[in-house]
């Protein structure tokens, strides 16, 4: 059996106290391009948090899928070309939302202060400092100074919601932000996936920061493909099977809510279905087969310009 080897912030594998499996290198790849080649058939090994590879078969990751699925030019634009995107207001909003999370988890995983204080302080370091200082696209001052007040209301409301209870905070995450790579029977290419939250018993968790209140039966389809490829990881990485999967939403309405939806674990025909999705991404990229799907996605898609200039055939 491999533990899971979450990664403290810029460490390797061996720097968290966690004994590293004699299958795995002390220090982990130094980037996903490692991904393909650094996991045996049946290891899952945790991958540094670094940028992203552009070879759109070196792995797949539930991003490129879906993104891929639900239109394949953008997803060129987005993960062949690496086209700039701006930053939108509600991006950066769930990603410093994210950060707050993460601090309390790794707090919790590491003894460290999971405080009100110390969660709303990450927060509002991430929240004040745009990833790779890209400006966020603001209408005025005003939307930002709400969405702060918002992000700060909402994991007030997660620290205060019966997901935390005493007992629950006793009981330590496997990991924390644990980025996993595996080469696994059946699939066509190597799984790439970064899990926010596994718990003790190895069930996955993962975040949704959203407008409105879910249709919980709406979110179990959507969700299908991630929670299926987090299962398939951490059952790799750990050879137990997890027991099922969990979402959290933190839904930013004028009362905050947080709805914590549980799952069973991936039937075979969604495992058996996730493995067939793996093979037409596989044979598209590599016919390079890209062409526009229309539908409500375009009103938000970043590239609707460059879409509109296509043609056939590639774009530089």
């Amino acid at each position: 059996m491999i533990a899971l080897l979450p990664l403290p912030d810029g460490g390797d594998a061996s720097s968290n106290g966690v004994p590293v499996p004699s299958s795995t290198s002390n220090t982990a790849p130094a980037s996903e391009s490692s991904a393909s080649h650094a996991t045996t058939a049946t290891t899952a090994t945790p991958v540094a948090e670094t940028a992203v590879s552009h070879d759109p078969l070196e792995y797949v990751s539930v991003s490129r899928l879906k993104s891929f699925l639900t239109c394949r030019l953008k997803f060129y634009f987005e993960k062949v070309l690496a086209l700039p995107r701006p930053v939108s207001p509600s991006l950066h909003f769930g990603k410093a939302v994210h950060e707050g999370l993460q601090h309390f988890n790794k707090a919790r995983w590491r003894d460290g202060d999971f405080s009100e204080t110390a969660v709303l302080a990450a927060f509002n370091r991430a929240f004040a400092n745009p990833d790779d200082g890209q400006p966020v696209e603001w209408t005025d001052d005003d939307e930002r100074a709400e969405l702060q007040a918002k992000g700060e209301a909402l994991l007030r409301a997660f620290l205060e919601s019966n997901l935390h209870l005493p007992a629950d905070i006793g009981s330590k995450p496997l990991g924390v932000e644990v980025k996993l790579s595996a080469e696994l029977p059946g699939l066509s290419l190597p799984l790439l996936g970064v899990i926010d939250l596994v718990k003790a018993d190895r069930t996955p968790v993962d975040y949704k920061t959203i407008a409105q209140t879910p249709n919980l039966e709406n979110e179990t389809w959507q969700h299908e493909l991630q929670l299926t490829a987090y299962t398939l990881l951490i059952e790799d990485a750990t050879g137990e099977t997890c027991p099922g999967n969990e979402l959290v939403f933190l839904v930013k309405t004028k009362t905050p809510k947080v709805i914590r939806q549980s799952f069973p674990a991936p039937t075979q025909i969604q495992r058996d279905r996730f493995a067939r999705l793996v093979d037409i991404y596989a044979n598209g990229v590599e016919l390079e087969h890209y062409y526009p799907a229309s539908g409500q996605h375009c009103a938000w898609c970043p590239f609707r310009k460059e879409c509109s200039q296509w043609t056939g055939g590639s774009v530089s």
